[in-house]
């Protein structure tokens, strides 16, 4: 029986069979994409991700607020996969990173020993507004998940 997408809880709980690792694609000014692999964690219904500070992730997302996050294939996962898309924000303050410091799953300080009044690092976190995950390359079937109809 197909998997189906009818809500972004939906969503999140098929996220979880893929682990914690997910591809971020992003846009650079000239219209170029970027895509790279971040740690992931669902908070408050938006997919976060901490980064380093500058990188090319965050420029884009200061120049274009939009993102593409995929959950990559693999036998582990029955050759299933899954993407999502949506607006994208930086969370770059100090309060903004005192409020995820501890939501992420992991020891954040492992990578920025200095806590998150560091500037060094930054969370994009992405509220997926459509989501698709295809069944064994979509050979078994593929499901669309759309925040608005």
């Amino acid at each position: 029986m197909p998997i189906t997408l009818d809500s972004l809880d939906d969503v999140i709980s098929q996220s979880r069979r893929f682990g914690a690792t997910a591809f971020i694609a992003t846009t650079r000014p000239d219209g170029r994409p970027h895509a790279v692999p971040v740690a992931v964690n669902w908070i408050d219904g938006s997919l976060t991700a901490f980064v380093a500070n500058p990188s090319v992730k965050v420029s884009n997302v200061r120049s274009n607020p939009f993102a593409m996050v995929h959950f990559a294939v693999s036998e582990a996962n029955g050759w299933d996969s899954l993407m999502l898309e949506g607006p994208a924000t930086l969370v770059d303050t100090v309060a903004g990173r005192k409020a995820l410091w501890d939501r992420m799953g992991y020891d954040l300080a492992t990578f920025e020993p200095g806590g998150p009044t560091a500037d060094s690092h930054a969370f994009i976190q992405v509220s997926p507004t459509r989501a698709t995950l295809l069944e064994m390359y979509g050979i078994k079937g593929k499901s669309t998940w759309k925040l608005f109809a």
